[in-house]
């Protein structure tokens, strides 16, 4: 794991600092600040110097920091093209900052970090936006985009704890399928839990991004979506395409339409969401399939090895209804037969049938009297007895 957070911190600072050299030595040098203890020096911390370069890949360097929380890196070679960061694990929480030159002369590197907490009380929304587009009629689905900012107002860094309560979680819709999230909050991992995902990641002080989206699978024209806002929302927009397709939620604010990008939408805004509030939206006259697209994709989505079977049931199935049919159709009665009739009654059935089959011709004269015979002396029996 160790591994692989190095790696990913040798890209984090590309954006930063191009560093064009004639390969001098220097010394990098900083000092590590608990901000949650009113800027004391943190001693004793290892610090590691990340340093990329196309030609030699990753390379990092080793310092701990002394009792005024200082460290450095000596004799460090610099290399035309190399990009330069420092990484620091503390209290579980992960820090890092960009190596800032002027002049080819490393700038002091100031790292500020926090005592950390897995308590996610000090964790808010600070905004929310719900986006619901492209309304597939085929795969009778709705595809949603949320765009969240986290606000972590404390001065403590938050970290995921070990049980799933203890995890920075977001609900979903029941249902919920071909879940994608992207955050700016570095080296985390998500995990779907039940009614939702988690983040796992440590979450500093301050403001962050994160971006999902899933899509909703429905029935039929209508459909309920039920949100449990874990850490409330500060400001709340629900957006979608005005349309045929309306939405109503159990927000007082108005929906409103207005034009984003060229493009009308219903827009509801509201403020001040509690945290652990239960939102309800209701979305009508979503696109249905027609029977003939139902019967058509519902053909499509069975795998080939099924196919045969199914399809001879279904022959099997067509056939039997048309013989039922025709037989109900000859049969001298009023009531139609179903299993659970009196033995008396399908004794008439079969000699109905019987004489239909003699009339048309489809049984010998030998074989009509013999069978008829049988038939009513069974038939005489049933009488007797009752």
């Amino acid at each position: 794991m160790k591994f692989l957070i190095l790696i990913s911190l040798g890209f984090l600072f590309l954006p930063y600092s191009f560093v064009y050299s004639d390969q001098s030595e220097l010394t990098i040098s900083g000092q590590l600040i608990n901000l949650t203890s009113d800027e004391s020096p943190v001693s004793g911390i290892e610090i590691t110097l990340h340093i990329s370069s196309l030609q030699k890949g990753t390379q990092t360097h080793l310092a701990i920091t002394n009792e005024k929380g200082e460290f450095e890196f000596t004799e460090i070679t610099f290399l035309e093209n190399s990009l330069y960061g420092v990484s620091v694990i503390y209290q579980d929480a992960i820090y890092v900052s960009s190596v800032d030159f002027d002049q080819k002369v490393p700038a002091d590197i100031k790292i500020n970090v926090y005592d950390s907490s897995s308590s996610d009380k000090f964790i808010s929304i600070q905004n929310a936006s719900m986006v619901f587009d492209n309304f597939n009629e085929d795969l009778q689905t709705i595809s949603v985009l949320e765009i969240i900012t986290v606000l972590n107002d404390s001065n403590l860094a938050y970290v995921p704890g070990e049980g799933p309560m203890e995890l920075l979680r977001f609900g979903l819709p029941e249902g919920a399928i071909n879940l994608n999230v992207d955050t700016n909050i570095f080296e985390s991992n998500y995990v779907q839990v039940d009614r939702g995902f988690a983040l796992i990641a440590s979450v500093l002080p301050g403001s962050h991004e994160i971006t999902y989206s899933y899509e909703i699978p429905y029935e039929n024209s209508n459909f309920k979506y039920i949100k449990n806002w874990r850490y409330g929302a500060k400001n709340l927009r629900i957006i979608m395409p005005s349309g045929d397709i309306l939405f109503s939620t159990n927000f007082p604010d108005s929906i409103l339409n207005k034009e984003i990008g060229g493009r009308i939408y219903s827009v509801q805004e509201t403020e001040n969401v509690s945290k652990g509030f239960q939102s309800v939206l209701e979305i009508s006259n979503l696109p249905e399939l027609n029977w003939h697209k139902k019967i058509t994709q519902d053909f499509d989505s069975v795998k080939f090895e099924y196919s045969a079977p199914i399809a001879l049931s279904l022959v099997l199935l067509i056939v039997g209804i048309w013989g039922i049919t025709n037989t109900l159709k000859f049969r001298k009665r009023s009531n139609l037969w179903f299993p659970g009739s009196s033995e008396k009654q399908v004794l008439e059935d079969m000699i109905s049938e019987l004489e239909i089959k003699h009339d048309s011709g489809n049984v010998s004269d030998d074989y009509y009297f013999s069978r008829k015979n049988d038939l009513l002396i069974r038939q005489s029996n049933i009488n007797e007895t009752e």
